[in-house]
C-alpha cells in the first residue's frame, strides 16, 4: 500500500470517527504506551534534517492509527519502524531481545571528500511556543566554532570627542580558551568606527598584566565602549579599568567609567554598572564579582564557562537502547553524520503518512496524540521531575485510557490535567481550547478556614463570613476535594488553586450556592460569572491607614503608578504592611526602594538538555539584580502571604526574605515560581508548565518550600464575619510597635 493511500484511509477514518469515545484495548493502551516513548525520543534527540522540519502534531495523530491495532511485539515494532522511516531511517525497533547486531553504514563514520561533522540536538527547557526566548532548541556540531561570553560597558564621548584615547585594563586567563580586551567607538548614523578587540594577540596569560589599546574617537562619535571577551573554555578576570585622553581635554572630557575598579556590588552577583548580555549566559558563561582569591587586589569581575560552553557530542554509532515496552526496544541514533547537504543519509521527498492529516480537528486520534505529546514534553524536560517516578510512569497508560473514552472536551481537560498532577507544577491548571468562550469568575472571594468554605469578600445578598455548605446541592467539601484532584498537590498551594478552579468557567455560566449564616435560616444564592474582577477579600480599601502612621498597601489591586504617588507617603510612615496574598502587577521598583545597595534575585535553572530522561543535565542559571532608589522606605516594614502567593510573587518576596527587608506575616507562601513554557496540542488544546526550577539565594530548592512566615497568622471564620482581616491587624501591630 503506498504512504499517500495510507494517508487518505487515515484521513477517512480520523474523520469518521470524529471525537467519539473508543476504549482502547489492553494490547492497544500498552501499544499506544510504547508510541509515545518513541515519538518523544525521535522528537526530541533523533537529529536529522526531517525530524527538525516535521509539524508533530501531525506526525502524533497519524501515529496512533499506525500503531494502536498492533497484535504482538513483532507486528509493533514493524508499525513502529515503518512509521517513523521517513523521519529517522537509521532508527531499529524489534522485539526485546532480538536487536539486530549490525549497525547501519549511515552511522559510521563516512567516506568521501567531506567535510563531515557530528551532529546532535541541545535543548534549553525544549523551544515550544513560549514567546521567552529563554526557551530554545537547537542542533549543534562538532566543527562549530567556540562559543563566547561577553562583559560590555557604554559610556557618554562628551569631551572626548575627536581625541585619541587610551583605553588600560589589568587582565589575567586561564584555562582552554582565551580572553580579548576590546575598545569600540560607535558613530552617528550607525558607522563605523574605530575598532580594536586584539584579534591578533588574544590574552592566555594566568598571570596578571597590563593591557592598552589607543584609539582615535571621532567627532560625531556617540558612544565608547569597552568590552572583555571569553572564547571557549577556561575564566578571565578583569580589574582596574580605564579611558583617558591622551593629550590636553578641555572640559570634564567624561569618559569616566562606572565601577571601573569592581569594588561595588556583592560579592558572588554581577558587578554593577557592567553589562553582561543575556546571550553570553545561554553560550554558557557566567559573570560574578569576586574579591580576594582570584584578584590581585580588593574585587575584580570573573567571567567563565560551563559544560554548557564545551558540550559534548554523542558519537553517531553509540546508538541509545530503549526499552519502550509493550514487548520492544529501540535502537535510537542520538547523533548523525552531516556534510554541506544536511544529514546523512539524505532523505528525498516522501509521501509520509501524516502529510494529508489535520490535526486542529478534535478527533479521538487527536487526544490520544495530545496525551503522547505532552507526557513526552514532560518527560524529558520538566525541571522538577523524577522521570523514574512510578506514579509519572503509570500516569500515561492511564491517560491514554481516559483520552480513548473522554465523550467530550470537558470530559478530555480533566484528562490532561489529571496526567500533570504529579508534576506538582500551579501552571499546569492552565489547560485551554481554542473553542473555549470568554471565561469568568463567580462575584465572590471565598477561603477554606478551619475546615469551611468562607465567603471573604462579596456583594449584593452575600456577606463575609457566609459559609458555604454546598455548591449545585452537592457537599462543599467533597466537591473541593474532586477539583483538587485536577490542580498540583503541593500542600500549601492546594486549596487556593482548587477554589481558583471552581471560582472559573464561561462568562455567564452560573453556580448556585447554599449558605448557612449565623442567625438566619439557609438560603441559596445563584451566582454567574462574569469577566470582572472578584470583589476584595480583605475590607480594607487598596490603600488604608489602619492605625496613625502605618500604612497598608495591596499589592493585588495596586500599580507601579499608584507606588509613584504614594512613595513620599510611604517613607515618611513608621510602619508599612504590603498585602501580597496573590498575584501582583507591581513590579521590582518597589524592591528598589527597599534595597540599601545592589540586591540580587534567586536563581533561575532552566534544563540543558541533550540526552533523554533527564540524564546527565546541565542547567542553564540566569538571576537578575536591582539598584537602590530614593526614597528608601524607613518605617518598619511586614509582607502578607498565603498560598495563593506564587511564581512572580514570589519572587518579590523571596528577596524580601533573604535580605530581610521585612517581617512575613501569615501563612506559607504556595512553593511554585518559574517562567512558564507552553505548547499547542492536536485538536486545539494548549498547556503550560513552569520551564525552570528556582533555588534560593544558599543554593537550596524553592519548589514545595517557599516562603515561611516569620509571624504566623491566619483568618478565622469568627473573625471574618466580624469584618475583621486578622492577617492584616497581625502584620499592623508588628510594625505598629504592638
Amino acid at each position: 500500500m503506498s504512504r499517500r493511500l495510507l494517508a487518505a484511509l487515515l484521513l477517512f477514518f480520523s474523520a469518521l470517527t470524529g471525537g467519539e469515545a473508543q476504549p482502547l484495548s489492553q494490547r492497544g493502551v500498552a501499544n499506544l504506551t510504547a508510541f509515545a516513548r518513541l515519538l518523544a525520543l525521535v522528537r526530541f534527540f533523533h537529529p536529522s534534517d526531517a525530524v527538525a522540519a516535521a509539524d508533530w502534531n501531525r506526525v502524533a495523530v497519524a501515529g496512533i492509527s499506525a500503531v494502536e491495532g498492533a497484535e504482538d511485539p513483532a507486528a509493533l515494532a514493524r508499525a513502529l519502524e515503518g512509521f517513523f522511516r521517513p523521519l529517522a531511517p537509521t532508527l531499529r525497533v524489534y522485539p526485546q531481545g532480538q536487536r539486530p547486531e549490525e549497525t547501519p553504514a549511515e552511522l559510521l563514520p563516512p567516506d568521501g571528500p567531506g567535510p563531515f561533522k557530528a551532529v546532535a540536538w541541545r535543548h534549553f527547557g525544549g523551544h515550544f511556543d513560549s514567546p521567552s526566548k529563554i526557551y530554545t532548541s537547537e542542533r549543534i556540531d562538532d566543527r562549530g566554532p567556540p562559543g563566547f561570553g561577553t562583559l560590555v560597558q557604554a559610556i557618554a564621548p562628551g569631551d572626548l570627542r575627536g581625541k585619541r584615547v587610551r583605553l588600560r585594563a589589568e587582565v589575567r586567563a586561564e584555562g582552554g580558551g582565551f580572553a580579548q580586551l576590546g575598545l569600540r567607538i560607535d558613530r552617528a548614523g550607525g558607522r563605523p568606527g574605530f575598532f580594536d578587540n586584539m584579534a591578533d594577540r588574544p590574552i592566555r596569560d594566568a598571570a596578571w598584566r597590563t593591557y592598552e589599546i589607543e584609539g582615535d574617537v571621532a567627532p560625531d562619535a556617540e558612544r565608547i565602549v569597552v568590552l572583555l571577551v571569553l572564547t571557549g573554555g577556561g575564566k578571565v578576570w578583569l580589574d582596574n579599568v580605564s579611558i583617558a585622553p591622551i593629550g590636553p581635554v578641555n572640559g570634564s572630557g567624561e569618559g569616566a567609567l562606572a565601577n571601573a575598579g569592581f569594588e561595588e556590588g556583592e560579592t558572588g552577583a554581577q558587578p554593577p554598572g557592567w553589562y553582561f548580555p543575556y546571550e553570553s549566559v545561554h553560550a554558557g558563561y557566567h559573570l560574578l564579582l569576586r574579591r580576594g582569591e582570584p584578584c590581585r587586589r580588593g574585587g575584580c569581575a570573573e567571567m567563565a564557562s560551563d559544560e554548557i560552553a564545551t558540550p559534548h557530542i554523542p558519537v553517531p554509532e553509540e546508538v541509545l537502547e530503549a526499552d519502550l515496552g509493550a514487548g520492544v526496544a529501540a535502537a535510537v541514533p542520538l547523533a548523525l553524520w552531516a556534510d554541506a547537504a544536511g544529514t546523512l543519509p539524505h532523505s528525498a521527498p516522501t509521501d509520509a503518512p501524516w502529510l494529508g492529516i489535520d490535526p486542529t480537528a478534535d478527533t479521538r486520534e487527536a487526544r490520544l496524540a495530545a496525551v503522547a505529546l505532552l507526557w513526552g514534553i514532560q518527560q524529558h524536560f520538566h525541571p522538577e521531575l523524577d522521570p523514574a517516578s512510578r506514579e509519572w510512569s503509570a500516569a500515561l497508560p492511564i491517560a491514554l485510557d481516559g483520552a480513548a473514552q473522554a465523550a467530550d472536551p470537558e470530559a478530555f481537560r480533566r484528562v490532561l490535567r489529571r496526567l500533570l498532577v504529579p508534576l506538582q507544577d500551579t501552571w499546569t491548571a492552565n489547560v485551554t481550547h481554542r473553542g473555549d468562550p470568554p471565561s469568568g469568575v463567580l462575584p465572590v472571594s471565598w477561603a477554606w478556614v478551619e475546615d469551611h468554605l468562607v465567603i471573604t469578600g462579596a456583594s449584593g445578598d452575600l456577606r463575609p463570613g457566609d459559609v458555604v455548605v454546598t455548591l449545585d446541592g452537592q457537599p462543599a467539601s467533597p466537591v473541593l476535594t474532586e477539583a483538587g484532584g485536577y490542580v498540583a498537590t503541593l500542600p500549601a498551594a492546594y486549596s487556593g488553586l482548587a477554589l481558583d478552579l471552581l471560582a472559573t468557567g464561561p462568562v455567564g455560566s452560573r453556580l448556585e450556592l447554599g449558605i448557612e449564616r449565623a442567625g438566619a435560616e439557609p438560603f441559596k444564592v445563584a451566582l454567574v460569572r462574569t469577566a470582572a474582577d472578584p470583589p476584595p477579600d480583605t475590607p480594607l480599601a487598596a490603600v488604608a491607614e489602619p492605625r496613625p502612621g502605618v500604612i497598608y498597601v495591596d499589592l493585588r489591586r495596586a500599580s507601579d503608578a499608584d507606588l509613584d504617588k504614594l512613595w513620599p507617603r510611604l517613607a515618611a510612615a513608621r510602619g508599612i504592611v504590603f498585602d501580597l496574598r496573590g498575584p501582583s502587577n507591581v513590579t521590582t521598583v518597589l524592591l528598589s526602594h527597599l534595597a540599601e545597595r545592589t540586591a540580587r534575585s534567586a536563581n533561575w535553572q532552566t534544563p540543558v538538555v541533550m540526552l533523554p530522561d533527564h540524564r546527565d543535565v546541565r542547567w542553564m542559571s540566569t538571576f537578575w539584580t536591582i539598584d537602590a532608589k530614593p526614597p528608601r522606605l524607613r518605617g518598619k516594614l511586614a509582607f502578607l502571604t498565603d498560598g495563593r502567593t506564587l511564581h512572580y510573587s514570589e519572587t518579590l518576596l523571596e528577596m524580601v526574605e533573604q535580605y530581610r527587608w521585612a517581617e512575613i506575616v501569615g501563612e506559607p507562601s504556595g512553593g511554585d515560581n518559574g517562567t512558564r513554557n507552553t505548547s499547542g496540542l492536536p485538536g486545539g488544546w494548549k498547556v503550560f508548565w513552569s520551564g525552570q526550577r528556582t533555588l534560593k539565594h544558599d543554593g537550596s530548592p524553592y519548589h514545595g518550600v517557599g516562603v515561611r512566615p516569620t509571624v504566623p497568622a491566619s483568618r478565622t471564620l469568627k473573625g471574618i464575619a466580624a469584618g475583621r482581616d486578622e492577617v492584616v491587624e497581625r502584620a499592623v501591630a508588628v510594625v505598629g510597635g504592638q
